[in-house]
C-alpha cells in the first residue's frame, strides 16, 4: 500500500461539477496520491479558480494551464509530466503562506503550457523554489472533470494492481438507466485474463468499438515502455487507447465493481450535438474553413477522429511483438473501424487533406471487405427518419419538419452522389456482397425503418 498513485484530470468549462469531481479525489482513503490538474482553456467563470483553489489547499496537486488542445492533449500533459518531460522554471521569487507559486516550462513545450501552479506548502524555504521536479509514481488513473469516484476507488484498485498491467472496473450512470460496457462483455466476477480471452469475449458479444480510458488503473511503467498516448485533436481518443493498450498487457484485472460515476450531460465535450466553439478552441480554424457550420464541422472531425484511429492502431499493432494478437485485433476491429471513415466521401470540404490519409490504409482496405454500415446512416432513409423522429414531439419542431424535409432531402441526394462519384478515385475500397449483422442492425432501427416508409411515400407523391 505504498504505492504512488498519478491522478490526471483534464478540465474544460466544468464549473457546476468541478468541486464534487475533486472533493472525491481529496476524500480517497488511499492517500499516496500525486494529482495533476490540466486546465485545457476554459472559459466558463470559475474553472479555472475552482482549480486553482484546490491546488493551493492540498500540496499533492500541481496544476497545468494550457491553450486550449482538446482532452486529449490535456491527458498527454499528465502523461509527460508524470514521464518527466518538463523542465520548469520559477517565476515567483517570494515564499508566501496562502499563495501559488507560479512557474514557467523551459524548452519544448508543445501543449503550449502557459503557467503550472503549485502550492506554497510544497516548498519548506525560498531556495526550493527553483527545485520543482516531476513526481514519480507507480501506477495511473484518469478522471473526467464532470464525473466523481466513490471514495475507496483509489485503495480498491491497488489492492488489486499487483501482478498485472491493466485493472479494468465497471462505472455507473448518475443520471439515466444504460448498460455498461463490461456489462455488455458479462464480466461479473473478480478475476485476471490476457488479451487473447479479451480478444475472443469481443468477437462473441460483436462490440468491435471497445473503448477505455478513465475505466481503471494502469501500471506505469509497462504504459511508459509502450509509448501510447492519446491522439491529439480528436473526440473518441479512447478507442484508440483502449484497444492499443489492452492488446500489449501480459493480464487484465476484470474488478466488475461500479467505483465511476459518470455523468451523463448535453453540453460534455463528447457529445456531438452541441458544440461551443470561440476563438480560443482548437477547432476555430476548422469551425472557420465550414463557415461557422458546425453541423458539417461535426462530422469531418468524426472523419477525422476515426481516419486517425486507424493509423495509429496500427503504428501500435506493428511495435507490439506478439504477432498473433496484432492478426486478431486486425481482424476484430479493423473492419469496423475502417467502414467508419467512409464518412469522409458525403463531406464536400476536406480542409485537412484527410482523403489523402486513406491511401495509406490501402493494404488493410483490400485486407479487408467492408460491411457499408456507417454509410447506410448517411444515406437518405436512415437520415429522412431520424430528422422526423428528432422532430416530430412538438408543434415547433413539426414545422420544422415541413418547411425543411425538401431542402434535406435534396441536400442529402448531392451527398449520396458525392459519395459515389468520390469513391471511385479509391478502387481499393470493396464492399461485402452479403450483409452482416451490423447492416441488419441498422434496418431495424426505427430512424431506418421509418425513414424508408416515408421514402416510399414521397417516391409515389
Amino acid at each position: 500500500m505504498n504505492k504512488t498513485v498519478g491522478v490526471v484530470i483534464p478540465i474544460y468549462n466544468v464549473e457546476k461539477y468541478l468541486r464534487e469531481c475533486l472533493d472525491s479525489v481529496i476524500n480517497q482513503t488511499y492517500k499516496n496520491l500525486q494529482v495533476v490538474l490540466v486546465n485545457d482553456g476554459s472559459t466558463d467563470k470559475n474553472s479555472f479558480n475552482i482549480a486553482k483553489e484546490y491546488t493551493l489547499k492540498d500540496e499533492r496537486f500541481i496544476l497545468f494551464d494550457k491553450k486550449n488542445g482538446g482532452h486529449s492533449s490535456a491527458k498527454n500533459v499528465g502523461i509527460e509530466y508524470f514521464s518527466g518531460k518538463y523542465v520548469f522554471e520559477n517565476t515567483t521569487q517570494i515564499l508566501e503562506k496562502k499563495s501559488l507559486i507560479e512557474f514557467n516550462i523551459k524548452g519544448n513545450n508543445h501543449y503550449e503550457i502557459h503557467t503550472v501552479y503549485k502550492s506554497y506548502k510544497a516548498f519548506e524555504n525560498v531556495e526550493n523554489l527553483a527545485n520543482l521536479v516531476y513526481s514519480t509514481i507507480d501506477y495511473i488513473i484518469f478522471l473526467d472533470s464532470d464525473d466523481y469516484w466513490e471514495l475507496d476507488c483509489i485503495e480498491e484498485c491497488v489492492k488489486r494492481m499487483i501482478g498485472v498491467n491493466v485493472l479494468w472496473f465497471d462505472f455507473k450512470f448518475l443520471n439515466k438507466h444504460k448498460t455498461t460496457q463490461m456489462e455488455i462483455y458479462g464480466y461479473a466476477k473478480e478475476e485476471i485474463i490476457t488479451p487473447l480471452q479479451w480478444l475472443r469475449k469481443t468477437q462473441e458479444i460483436g462490440n468491435y468499438l471497445f473503448w477505455y480510458a478513465w475505466q481503471g488503473m494502469i501500471d506505469f511503467s509497462f504504459l511508459q515502455k509502450t509509448k501510447i498516448k492519446f491522439i491529439n485533436e480528436i473526440i473518441h481518443e479512447d478507442h484508440h487507447f483502449g484497444i492499443a493498450l489492452f492488446s500489449m498487457v501480459e493480464s487484465i484485472y476484470i474488478y466488475p465493481k461500479k467505483k465511476y460515476i459518470y455523468r451523463v450531460r448535453s453540453s460534455s465535450i463528447s457529445n456531438q450535438k452541441q458544440y461551443n466553439i470561440n476563438n480560443n478552441s482548437y477547432l476555430y480554424a476548422l469551425y472557420l474553413e465550414f463557415n461557422k457550420n458546425t453541423y458539417e464541422l461535426k462530422r469531418y472531425q468524426m472523419s477525422m477522429n476515426w481516419i486517425l484511429t486507424c493509423l495509429e492502431l496500427i503504428k501500435a499493432l506493428k511495435y507490439n511483438a506478439n504477432t498473433e494478437i496484432s492478426i486478431l485485433v486486425e481482424q476484430t476491429f479493423l473492419p469496423t473501424l475502417l467502414d467508419k471513415t467512409l464518412i469522409i466521401f458525403f463531406i464536400n470540404k476536406d480542409p485537412l487533406l484527410l482523403k489523402n490519409k486513406l491511401q495509406e490504409l490501402k493494404d488493410y482496405f483490400e485486407k479487408f471487405h467492408l460491411s457499408g454500415a456507417e454509410c447506410l446512416k448517411y444515406q437518405l432513409p436512415y437520415r429522412l427518419g431520424q430528422f422526423v423522429l428528432t422532430n416530430y414531439k412538438n408543434l415547433i419542431g413539426f414545422m420544422k419538419i415541413i418547411l425543411n424535409v425538401k431542402k434535406m432531402i435534396l441536400n442529402i441526394k448531392k451527398e449520396e452522389e458525392l459519395f459515389q462519384k468520390t469513391i471511385k478515385n479509391f478502387p481499393f475500397i470493396v464492399f461485402s456482397s452479403d450483409e452482416n449483422l451490423e447492416i441488419k442492425k441498422i434496418k431495424k432501427h426505427y430512424s431506418y425503418r421509418l425513414g424508408k416508409v416515408l421514402k416510399n411515400i414521397l417516391d409515389i407523391i
